[in-house]
């Protein structure tokens, strides 16, 4: 017999938490796949609910599935029926204007791609990138946009809205660009709760058609500009009060220059507000990001910043005073950034 070891362990929670993950997946999408919330609007029986699927067989394989969503907050079960929650409701059923299963299709693609084959990787080096795959595909950039507008309208368009309302300068601002703007939800919401504010929107030529039918959606095409283009050559405008940019400045050639136009186009007390990922630790944290961007970065797609980088790329520019600090969003920690290109507040 083995004696029982004195020396104190680590916690294990870490192994188990590990071992559900894949199960949480694959709940998530088969609950997607069978359009199970779309069904639930109402209190339904486990035996309504196998009907409304067309289900054929014993229905105890769904009634442990169902359980298995109900733990995991996508539905309720109380008295042998269920329903949707909000989260069930306004997130995984198709006709719902904030589902998340396209965001989800697409970032499991880049996030997991290389999951079945790391030792491979680190083995034989980085595989061969097909196009559609590069995250400078204009293409790939333009599937992924209606799946952003979700995400946006979900609930970072609220977020980045009152970051930006709560600036000194906000209620006499009169222009704004958002660079790399995808749809253009974010802006389109703070033009919205500021009547005198007007918004530029910034992105590659596709997607800036995808963010025009956006605006038509918000009815807001009168208050929006639009410029097509790669904000690395194509010129940005002048005189802005505020200049917007998040999780997007990753495909900047040259910083110095990129920041420098930046500052030349806003007025002289105007403010770049960036937010974007800050890796700590050397590297190794916040976890939920280094973890989402392994798959890129076995491909040689490493985009990560470091916390501080931009910071200091900013001040490198001119900008009169630069400021940091960390906000909590949904994919877990950001560092927000504000530089302003004068001295006052």
């Amino acid at each position: 017999m083995y004696p029982i070891a004195k020396e104190t362990y680590p916690p294990m929670d870490l192994i188990f938490d590990i071992l559900a993950g894949p199960v949480k997946q694959a709940v998530l999408e088969t609950a997607l796949d069978l359009g199970i919330t779309d069904i639930l609007e109402e209190k339904m029986s486990l035996k309504d609910i196998a009907r409304k699927l067309s289900i054929q067989t014993d229905p105890a394989g769904l009634g442990y599935f169902l359980d298995a969503m109900a733990s995991l907050g996508f539905v309720t079960k109380k008295t042998g029926h269920y329903e949707n929650t909000p989260f069930g409701h306004h997130f995984l059923r198709q006709k719902s204007p904030v589902c998340m299963a396209g965001l989800l299709k697409n970032m499991k693609l880049m996030q997991h791609r290389n999951l079945g084959r790391i030792e491979e990787i680190i083995r034989n080096g980085p595989p061969r990138l097909e196009e559609a795959q590069a995250l400078t595909s204009e293409a790939k950039w333009e599937k992924a946009v209606s799946h952003l507008a979700a995400y946006q309208r979900a609930g970072m368009a609220d977020t980045a809205a009152k970051i930006v309302s709560a600036l000194p300068g906000f209620a006499s601002a009169a222009r704004i660009l958002d660079l790399g703007c995808g749809p253009g939800i974010m802006v389109m919401e703070m033009v919205r709760r500021h009547p005198g504010l007007t918004g530029v929107l910034m992105d590659l030529p596709g997607i800036i058609r995808l963010a025009r039918k956006e605006a038509e959606k918000e009815g807001l095409t009168a208050r929006l500009e639009f410029i097509a283009g790669d904000y690395n050559d194509t010129d940005l405008g002048r005189a802005y009060d505020m200049i917007w940019a998040s999780h997007n400045l990753y495909y900047v050639k040259d910083r110095n220059l990129f920041f420098r136009r930046v500052k030349d186009a806003l007025n002289d007390t105007g403010v770049f507000l960036c937010l974007h990922e800050g890796l700590t630790e050397e590297r190794t944290a916040p976890a939920n990001v280094v973890l989402s961007r392994l798959s890129l970065a076995l491909e040689d797609q490493d985009v990560s910043f470091e916390k501080g980088e931009l910071a200091g790329c900013l001040e490198q520019a001119g900008f009169a005073r630069v400021e940091s600090r960390t906000l909590m969003l949904p994919a877990g920690e950001a560092e927000l950034i504000t530089a302003r290109k004068g001295g006052s507040a």
